[in-house]
């Protein structure tokens, strides 16, 4: 993908954009009211913005993790100074800037801009190592479920504060152990894909799921321990276990055994 390309792309994300905040303003708020109309339209916006870039990264694929990464950043800086104008632009006040990114207040604009920055790397990985997006982020679901489920438990048995300990202890393995089965198909996302996968899919669906229906509350935003560091952990225990097993597999393979013999034509 060519730099121009990159910007044409990303007119695109911004089309899809708007037409999400249009769908939000005419069917939501009715039913939702206003504040998680727009929570729910932050994980519908993620979603098709991640269909466009699927397709937009068939149309115009990207070679090497570093151009996907280096095209990701431009599209979240692009964003940025565009909401920045949008808000500036309008007359309103710094205030209502800093207000976008107040995770804590309920606003999920941090993880879109995260979701932009990372998903040409993670899903172009995933379209070049021929992995079924459904069996990727079938797992990572599964392990948002455990995390959610352990949680649950520990939460009826033991009370709150209880259960943020068992959920800080338990994260790392979950994210681990998903990262192991999901790394059994022969052809797995890559490192940084498979982290960014297993840890974006769980805090997309605390985002619009956990927090609007089921807690009720944006509050766990704002717990580093009942949130941001069972994520983390997620992510480093993720990415940890697919940087062995492919150590692993590239010490094991045959072209890296010295004396091994040539290999054979098919």
């Amino acid at each position: 993908m060519t730099p121009v390309r990159a910007l044409l792309s990303w007119l695109v994300l911004l089309a899809v954009a708007f037409l999400n905040g249009a769908l939000r303003q005419l069917a939501y708020p009715s039913t939702l009211g206003d504040f998680a109309a727009r929570q729910v339209s932050t994980g519908v916006g993620a979603v098709g913005l991640g269909v466009a870039i699927w397709f937009l990264l068939r149309r115009w694929p990207l070679a090497t993790a570093r151009k996907a990464w280096a095209t990701g950043a431009l599209w979240a800086a692009l964003t940025v100074l565009f909401e920045l104008a949008l808000v500036r632009g309008t007359g309103r006040p710094w205030d209502d800037v800093l207000g976008q990114y107040a995770l804590w207040e309920g606003s999920l604009w941090p993880l879109l801009l995260l979701w932009i920055l990372a998903a040409p790397a993670a899903l172009s990985a995933l379209q070049r190592s021929g992995i079924a997006a459904g069996a990727a982020l079938g797992w990572a679901v599964a392990g948002w479920a455990a995390c959610g489920l352990t949680f649950a438990i520990g939460r009826a048995a033991s009370g709150v504060e209880a259960a943020v300990a068992i959920h800080l202890a338990a994260a790392p393995f979950i994210g681990a152990a998903v990262t192991r089965l999901l790394w059994r198909h022969p052809r797995h996302p890559g490192v940084a894909a498979t982290a960014v996968t297993v840890a974006g899919t769980a805090a997309l669906l605390d985002a619009i799921l956990v927090a609007p229906f089921i807690e009720r509350s944006y509050a766990m935003f704002a717990s580093p321990a009942g949130t941001w560091i069972p994520l983390a952990l997620i992510l480093a225990a993720s990415a940890a276990t697919a940087a062995r097993l492919a150590r692993r597999r590239a010490t094991s393979s045959p072209a890296a055994c010295r004396g091994s013999p040539p290999a054979t034509g098919r």
